[in-house]
């Protein structure tokens, strides 16, 4: 048992949350003392020194210690980046728009879970270097929506030139199997945090094959039951394994999701998926035509993509097809299949966003 367990966690404040801010605060003023001093000394060199090289230098050496200062107690952005390419690789972006590396540890450490997780994921065909940059760009999209963490979500996606049937069936299994980084990872986060899974067109696929293999997990070190409540040590394994299979709450957003739209039914390949989702919303485009072509592409005879149809939910219990939404994006993407017109389309829905991605349930 630590210190922190006896506490109730409503009166608790992350030791982590608050150094941050404290370190914010001070950086701030030092920031302003430092170039109110800067401003006050070079103006009054400059009038008792005019012209002289002393006060060249004396100015110089002032500006030097001011960017000094102010970068060197620079704290770090709530913003995140994964790439599991080669190996599963972590980085932070700092205060300059520049990723550094880290670890998988200190990003738990310094997870709040009152904060939610936002996790976004792209598609097929995005290099290392696009799918970096998008990392910067859309979390600067999304921090004025409210309070969160950011983390993009990198997988080994760069395009083959196989021709385009032969680069859909791989892109599939790519999706596939590196779905068990995203399932180890989620695996590793404190139960109680609070986390949105957002997909593009494949991203979608690896999300749903991730959360299969978490949900198959959970079932296998669920416990059972029988006679345990007579058995000490049973009880004793029960409680043990209980404490294993706890989870985050998860919400899922399906962008131009290149999935097959009856994989999520009972005994099917995404039929776990609803029971550990808490919310899923889908977002369909009739006019999307790449996934006008999923069909052919992934073999004669194969469903529609859940991105242009949405889920079939025929089979599905009602306690599970109730967690979904649909929503028609045809008017605000078009005739397009990209990740930022799909990703701008969500956005425009506020109110979708805050629910289903910040866990904001306010109807207003």
């Amino acid at each position: 048992m630590t210190f922190e367990s006896l506490y109730p966690s409503c009166f608790k404040i992350p030791k982590t949350e608050l150094t941050i801010a404290v370190l914010r605060s001070g950086c701030s003023m030092l920031r302003c003392i430092c170039l109110g001093v800067v401003g006050l000394l070079a103006g009054n060199l400059f009038l008792l020194c005019r012209g002289q090289m002393i006060s060249k230098c004396l100015y110089c050496f002032l500006v030097v210690l001011y960017f000094f200062l102010t970068t060197a107690f620079a704290i770090a952005s709530d913003v995140w980046f994964v790439d599991t390419r080669r190996e599963f690789v972590i980085d932070q972006l700092d205060n300059n728009s520049k990723w550094k590396t880290s670890t998988l540890d200190a990003f738990v450490q310094t997870h709040n879970p009152n904060k939610p997780l936002v996790i976004v994921t792209h598609g097929y065909k995005m290099t290392y270097r696009e799918a970096r940059q998008f990392g910067i760009e859309f979390s600067k999209l999304t921090k004025n929506f409210g309070e969160h963490r950011f983390l993009f979500w990198s997988w080994d996606s760069d395009k083959e030139i196989c021709g385009i049937k032969s680069d859909a069936v791989n892109a599939g299994r790519k999706a596939d199997s590196e779905a068990k980084y995203l399932t180890n990872f989620l695996k590793q986060l404190k139960p109680d945090s609070k986390v949105s899974l957002i997909g593009f067109s494949y991203g979608s696929r690896l999300i749903s094959t991730s959360l299969q293999e978490l949900a198959t997990k959970k079932e296998q070190t669920t416990p059972n039951n029988t006679n345990a409540e007579n058995d000490s040590a049973q009880t004793v394994l029960k409680s043990d394994a209980e404490s294993q299979v706890k989870m985050p709450l998860i919400r899922v957003v399906f962008l131009a999701a290149a999935v097959d739209c009856d994989q999520f039914g009972q005994n099917k390949k995404y039929g776990n998926v609803l029971s550990i989702t808490d919310k899923l919303l889908i977002n369909v485009n009739l006019s999307d035509p790449a996934l006008l072509l999923y069909p052919l592409l992934t073999g004669l005879g194969s469903p529609k993509a859940v991105g242009r149809r949405g889920i079939n939910t025929q089979g599905i219990p009602k306690n599970l097809s109730s967690k979904i939404k649909t929503i028609n994006v045809r008017s605000e993407i078009g005739v397009d299949h990209t990740f930022e017109s799909s990703f701008h389309a969500f956005l425009s829905y506020r109110r979708e966003f805050k629910k289903y991605a910040l866990f904001n349930d306010s109807t207003f």
